[in-house]
C-alpha cells in the first residue's frame, strides 16, 4: 500500500445501491449484504453503485480507489472503464483511478462483487483462505471494510517494515520509494516514547533505487508487557532537498517485547509465562463479519481479564485494524492464526496463499500484541504439503520479530499430516472426555524430542444447553436469523440446533430449559476447572487456548452464552485459570496383578468415611518469587463449618516457571453414615487459594445374599468379592434362582425371568447384546439425575460432577431401542440420562425396566473403572461401589 502523510481522502461509506440475483436496493458501506436484507445462499455476481464528485483541486494528483477488505473477488469500474480486479478476503488494496475520472461532474462508480460459494460456483470456499468462517455460520460477502478515494501529489512509501529487538533496543527499518531518478531526497526518522519525547533521531539520503534502510537504537528501552503496555511511535518523513519541502511521511507503533522458549520453558521477555488464551472465531450474528466497534472490543478484553484470561487467538480469520490497535494499547496478548483450514491444495491457492499472507503480515507485523502466528490449523497432507509450509514458513518469520510461529497448529501428525514440522512449539487440540485427558497427554509426550513448550492451540470444549425462547424474547419474539445456520457440511445428524424446539418438546423432559442452563454450565465448569489444573500441574506446559469465546450457531461451548452473559462466576474461575493456581495431587502406586507391576491410579474425588487422606498441594507460579508464605488448609461440612484444618509455613521461596510440591495435607476422614460432599479449601496467603469437592461415603456392610450371575458375554468377572456369586451357565430358563440376577446381556431368558418377577441388575459398559451407542461422557452432552430412590441416598447436587469421574463410560443404553426390541417392558424409569446437547436426542446411562411383576435395573457405567486414568477395579471405585449397592438396596 502506498503511503503518504500529506494525501487527501474522500470517504465513500455510507449508501450503495446494490443488487443481487432477482433482489436490489439500498446498502450500508461498510457492512455485509447477508445482515441487510439480502439473500445469503448467492455467491453473486453482487452489484454495488454509486456516484460521487471529486474535488476540483484534486486535478493534479494520482487518484486512488482504496478498500480496507471486500469478500471476496471484486472488478472495479469508473464511469464504465475497468480499473482493476481483486481476489482475497482479509487485506486491504487500491486501484488507481486517475485516467477514468471525470472533474466538474459527476463519476460513476460500480463495483462487482462475489464471495466464497459452494462447489460449482466461481470461488468455493474450499478452494481459498475463507478460515472456518463457513463451518460457524456462512460465508459473508460485501464491501465489509471503509472504502475511500486518496488523492496523493508526489512519491509514496511503500513496503514498510519494523522489526523491534527486544534484547538489544535497536529498530530495524525498511521501506522504498519509487525510483528517484535526478531527485535528492533526505529522510528524517525520528522514535517517540509515550510521553511524546523524541528518543532518537537520524537522517539520511535516499539512493537512486529509492531504498531506505535504517537501524537505531534505544538507550533503556522501555518494554511492552500486559501490565505495562508500552508504546513508541517511528515517524519517517521525506523532504525534497531540492525545493525544502516535505514530501510525504508515515508512522507507526510498536513496542520491545518477546516470546520465545528455553528448551521446555515459555519465556516472556525474559521471564516464565503462562498464556491462557481464548478462542475466537470472530462471530458476531449482528455483523457477521469481525468489524467489532472499538468499546466492544474493549468491552470484550475487559470481561475475559475478569475470567483470568490473558491472551484471545484469533482463529482462522483477521479482523479490523482496531482489535491489534486496541490489544497494543491495552497489554492483552493475540495469537494470529491465518485463514487455512480444510483447503483442497491447487496451483492457484498455492500461488494466492502467498500473495495473501504476505498482504497480511504487512498490514500487522509490527503491533506487539500479536506475539504468536500460525500458518493453518488442522492441516492434513492433502490440504498443505512441506514445500508450501516451507515457503510460508520463511514468509512469517522473515516478516515477525521476537514472536512464535507455528506452522500448523494441532500438529501434522494428529491430522495425518506432515511427519515433521516448522513449529516453536508443540500444539495439540485435545478435544476429549475428562478421563482420557492425562493419557493423551503422556501419549505425545515424548521425552527424546527436542524439549519446546507446549501451548494447546484450542482445547476443552464442552456444549452448554440453549434457552432457545430466551433467545427469541431477546430478539422481540421472533427466532433470529441465525439460528437457520448449520454451517458448511454440516447435517441433522451433526448439530440439530435448527430444531432444537421440535426436538426437545417430543422429548417432554422433566426439566425446565433455564434448569438444563444451569445444569450445563455446572457440568461444564467442573470439566474446565478440572482439565485447566491437569494442565497446569505438568511442566514445559507454556499455556493453553479454550474453545470458545461465546455460543455460535454450532457451538455452545463459550464462557459467553448467545446473550453475550458470561457462564461462570469471574472468581471461582480465576482460582484455576491464574497465574499462580494451587493444584491438588496424590502420590502414585503400582500393583502386582497377573504376574507383574502395574500402574494403579487413586481417587482424589470419592473418599472412604474414616479412611486415611494425603494430598500433595502443587503451585503453578508466574510472577515475582514468593517468600515467607504460610499454606493453610480446611475440610468443610456441608454446613461449611470445618471438620479439621491445618497450617505449614513454607521454608523455601517459590520461584516462577514449572510447577513444584509446595505443602503435604494429611488426615483422617470424618465418620459418617450416610454419604456427604464436603470442600477442600486450601489457601496461600493473600496469593491465591483454589477448593475441591470431597464426597465421603459410609463403609458398606458385608452384602451376604447370594446373588446369580448370568454372563453369556462373559464381562462380569470383576464382581468377584463384591457380593456372594452363583454362576449360571447357559440355562434356558431361569427357576429357582437367588433374589437378585446380574446379567451382562437382555435377552428373552432374562425378559421372562423378569416378567414372572425377577429382579434383574443388567450390566454393560460396551457395545454388546444391550442395545447401546458410542457417545461422550463429559462432551457433547448433559447428564440429567432424576429423582429416584437409588439416586436419594447418593450424594450429588443436581448434575454430574467429580463424583462420576470413575463411572464415566462411552457408551450409553439405547432406551428406544430397547423398549421396541422387548415389547414385554411396560415402563421405563430413567434415573440417569444423557441429553445430547447437540442433536437433542436421548439415551441413559441407568434406567428401571418395569416387565410384568419384575424389574430390571439397566447401566452402562462403569463400576470397576479402567478407563483412561481411572481406578482399575470396583473395590477401588468407592463410588462406583456405593452406586452399585444403592442399586442392590433398590431390589432388594
Amino acid at each position: 500500500m502506498r503511503e503518504n502523510s500529506q494525501s487527501e481522502t474522500l470517504s465513500l461509506n455510507g449508501e450503495w445501491q446494490f443488487s443481487l440475483g432477482d433482489q436490489s436496493g439500498p446498502i450500508n458501506v461498510p457492512g455485509v449484504w447477508e445482515t441487510q436484507g439480502f439473500r445469503d445462499d448467492l455467491e453473486g455476481l453482487a452489484i454495488y453503485r454509486r456516484s460521487f464528485d471529486v474535488p476540483d483541486n484534486w486535478q493534479d494528483a494520482r487518484i486512488f480507489l482504496r478498500f480496507g477488505a471486500v469478500s471476496y473477488y471484486i472488478e472495479a469500474f469508473v464511469n464504465g472503464q475497468p480499473v482493476g480486479t481483486h481476489e482475497g478476503l482479509w487485506t486491504a488494496f487500491e486501484f488507481d483511478v486517475t485516467d477514468a475520472l471525470h472533474f466538474g461532474q459527476p463519476n460513476d462508480i460500480e463495483l462487482r462483487v462475489i464471495k466464497p460459494g459452494i462447489d460449482g460456483d466461481r470461488f468455493p470456499y474450499r478452494d481459498v483462505l475463507v478460515g472456518f468462517i463457513p463451518y460457524v455460520s456462512i460465508t459473508f460477502g460485501g464491501i465489509w471494510q471503509s472504502v475511500e478515494l486518496v488523492a496523493i501529489r508526489d512519491l509514496t512509501w511503500q513496503n514498510f517494515h519494523i522489526a523491534a529487538d527486544w534484547a538489544t533496543g535497536q529498530v530495524h527499518l525498511e521501506a522504498n520509494v519509487a525510483p528517484l531518478k535526478s531527485r535528492h531526497l533526505r529522510a528524517i526518522t525520528e522514535i517517540i516514547d509515550q510521553h511524546g519525547n523524541v528518543v532518537t533521531k537520524a537522517e539520511s539520503v535516499l539512493t537512486n533505487d529509492g531504498a531506505f534502510s535504517l537501524t537505531l537504537s534505544i538507550e533503556n528501552r522501555a518494554e511492552w508487557k500486559p501490565d505495562s503496555p508500552t508504546m513508541y511511535s517511528v515517524s519517517l518523513t521525506l523532504y525534497d532537498e531540492d525545493h525544502n519541502r516535505l514530501i510525504t511521511g508515515l508512522s507507526r507503533y510498536f513496542g520491545f517485547r518477546k516470546l520465545s522458549a528455553d528448551g521446555d520453558q515459555l519465556l516472556f521477555n525474559g521471564q516464565p509465562v503462562n498464556l491462557r488464551g481464548i478462542l475466537s472465531w470472530g462471530w458476531d450474528p449482528a455483523t457477521l463479519a469481525p468489524i467489532p466497534t472499538d468499546d466492544e472490543v474493549r468491552h470484550e478484553f475487559k470481561r475475559i481479564r475478569a475470567l483470568g484470561f490473558n491472551m484471545v487467538k484469533l482463529c482462522l480469520f483477521v479482523p479490523t485494524r482496531n482489535v491489534f490497535d486496541i490489544a497494543d494499547v491495552e497489554g492483552m496478548f493475540l495469537w494470529l492464526e491465518l485463514p487455512m483450514w480444510y483447503q483442497r491444495m491447487n496451483d492457484h491457492l498455492r500461488e494466492q496463499s502467498v500473495i495473501e499472507y504476505t498482504d497480511i503480515l504487512a498490514a500487522v507485523h509490527h503491533h506487539p500484541s500479536i506475539i504468536i502466528y500460525s500458518l493453518g490449523c488442522e492441516l492434513g497432507a492433502e490440504m498443505a504439503d512441506a514445500s508450501l509450509l516451507e515457503t510460508l514458513n520463511n514468509l512469517a518469520r522473515g516478516a515477525v520479530t521476537d514472536a512464535l510461529v507455528c506452522d500448523n497448529s494441532g500438529s501434522g501428525e494428529a491430522y495425518k499430516g506432515l511427519s515433521f514440522d516448522y513449529a516453536d512449539f508443540n500444539d495439540y487440540h485435545f478435544y476429549c472426555d475428562l478421563h482420557y485427558f492425562v493419557s493423551l497427554v503422556d501419549h505425545f509426550r515424548r521425552d527424546w524430542r527436542e524439549p519446546r513448550p507446549w501451548i494447546f492451540g484450542e482445547f476443552c470444549d464442552c456444549d452448554d444447553f440453549r434457552d432457545v425462547d430466551e433467545i427469541n424474547a431477546a430478539n422481540g419474539g421472533q427466532r433470529p436469523a441465525w439460528r437457520e445456520m448449520m454451517g458448511a457440511g454440516a447435517t441433522l445428524e451433526r448439530w440439530a440446533g435448527i430444531e432444537q424446539e421440535q426436538r426437545m418438546a417430543a422429548l417432554n423432559l422433566p426439566f425446565s430449559s433455564q434448569q438444563l442452563v444451569d445444569i450445563s454450565h455446572r457440568q461444564s465448569f467442573v470439566m474446565r476447572k478440572t482439565v485447566l489444573e491437569y494442565v497446569r500441574s505438568r511442566s514445559g506446559m507454556g499455556g493453553y487456548v479454550i474453545t470458545g469465546l461465546r455460543d455460535t450457531p454450532i457451538s455452545t461451548s463459550g464462557v459467553f452464552d448467545d446473550l453475550g452473559r458470561a457462564k461462570y462466576d469471574a472468581d471461582a474461575f480465576r482460582a484455576f485459570n491464574a497465574d499462580s493456581v494451587l493444584i491438588l495431587e496424590q502420590g502414585r502406586s503400582r500393583v502386582w496383578q497377573n504376574g507383574g507391576d502395574r500402574p494403579s491410579p487413586a481417587d482424589r474425588f470419592n473418599h472412604i468415611s474414616g479412611g486415611d487422606v494425603r494430598f500433595r498441594v502443587v503451585l503453578s507460579h508466574i510472577g515475582a518469587p514468593l517468600t515467607d508464605q504460610t499454606l493453610h488448609w480446611q475440610l468443610r461440612m456441608p454446613d461449611g463449618s470445618i471438620h479439621v484444618e491445618g497450617e505449614q509455613r513454607l521454608s523455601k521461596p517459590i520461584l516462577p516457571g514449572n510447577p513444584s510440591e509446595i505443602g503435604v495435607i494429611e488426615f483422617a476422614m470424618l465418620d459418617t453414615t450416610t454419604p456427604m460432599q464436603c470442600t477442600l479449601l486450601v489457601e496461600l496467603g493473600a496469593v491465591t487459594s483454589n477448593a475441591w469437592p470431597l464426597w465421603v461415603y459410609p463403609q458398606l456392610a458385608t452384602w451376604t445374599q447370594p446373588v446369580s450371575i448370568y454372563n453369556p458375554s462373559g464381562n462380569l468377572s470383576w464382581l468377584e468379592g463384591f457380593v456372594p456369586m452363583n454362576w449360571l451357565l447357559n440355562p434356558t430358563r431361569l427357576e429357582g434362582l437367588s433374589p437378585i440376577l446380574i446379567t451382562s446381556v437382555i435377552d428373552a431368558v432374562v425378559i421372562d425371568y423378569a416378567k414372572h418377577g425377577g429382579r434383574v441388575m443388567a450390566l454393560q459398559s460396551g457395545k454388546d447384546s444391550i442395545a447401546t451407542s458410542p457417545v461422550p461422557f463429559w462432551r457433547e452432552s448433559i447428564k440429567l439425575l432424576y429423582d429416584h430412590s437409588i439416586l436419594n441416598n447418593f450424594p450429588h447436587d443436581g448434575y454430574a460432577d467429580l463424583q462420576f469421574y470413575h463411572l464415566a463410560t462411552d457408551h450409553a443404553l439405547d432406551t428406544a431401542a430397547i423398549r421396541s426390541k422387548w415389547t414385554e417392558i411396560t415402563d421405563v424409569k430413567p434415573i440417569i440420562r444423557r441429553l445430547d446437547a447437540r442433536l437433542f436426542t436421548t439415551l441413559d446411562y441407568l434406567i428401571g425396566l418395569q416387565v410384568g411383576n419384575g424389574k430390571i435395573i439397566a447401566s452402562t457405567l462403569r463400576f470397576r473403572g479402567g478407563a483412561g486414568d481411572q481406578v482399575n477395579g470396583l473395590q477401588n471405585n468407592v463410588a462406583g461401589a456405593y452406586l452399585l449397592r444403592q442399586m442392590l438396596d433398590y431390589l432388594q
